[in-house]
């Protein structure tokens, strides 16, 4: 953990000293976020899967708008604590009823925790004489698995998932696309983002769990 925090406190350092050396005439905003999703994978050959609900996401964000006429919204940073993870139903029982077959899973959860880095691209347009701002958004992703948890209830057990190189992948990268909205009051801004992430890597390399 004291190497993901030299991290997070090296990045945050770069930003605070770019904002620093900028022109006055640039606009930069700092913002803390946080909310709540939901989560899943998928997984080949196809299998079932559930959401994983109210997953939460805490983290920071900095925007850069460029005084510069040509340039359309703003580019920026984020720096996200995610959790995530999935639910898969690998034992089941059956029954038939009315012909059909109905299936009863019992599922294997898996929650992971990761910091992930999204950057971002963000167009915009102003609306109220300027005190209101929607935008649009996308972005490449780059994350890092912490550490997780699991529960299996074929075997009725849980705890801390133990991480293996010739098994998961720490590291991650996908895309992120959104919109959302802003609310300019002053020096102040509060507003409501909606965000999709999509990963690009494999979780886990192979199917043994």
């Amino acid at each position: 953990m004291k190497r993901y925090k030299r991290i997070i406190t090296t990045l945050l350092v770069a930003l605070f000293a770019l904002m620093a050396t900028e022109r006055a005439s640039a606009q930069h905003t700092l913002t803390l976020t946080g909310g709540t999703g939901w989560s899943t994978a998928r997984f080949y050959p196809a299998e079932e899967t559930k959401w994983m609900w109210w997953t939460d996401t805490y983290g920071i964000s900095w925007r850069y708008y460029s005084d510069k006429p040509r340039y359309v919204g703003c580019v920026g940073v984020d720096l996200e604590y995610m959790e995530r993870g999935f639910n898969f139903g690998y034992a089941y029982t059956s029954e038939m009823k009315d012909d059909k077959e109905i299936r009863h899973y019992k599922y294997y959860t898996r929650n992971v925790n990761s910091i992930m880095l999204p950057l971002v691209w963000q167009p915009h347009f102003y609306l109220f004489k300027n005190h209101v701002r929607f935008y649009l958004e996308a972005g490449i992703t780059l994350t890092v698995n912490l550490n997780a948890t699991y529960e299996n209830e074929l075997t009725e057990s849980k705890g801390p998932y133990k991480f293996k190189l010739v098994r998961d992948n720490r590291f991650e990268y996908g895309l992120a696309g959104g919109a959302g909205i802003d609310f300019l009051v002053k020096q102040v801004e509060f507003g409501f983002r909606a965000r999709y992430y999509f990963g690009y890597s494999d979780m886990m390399r192979n199917r043994s769990f």
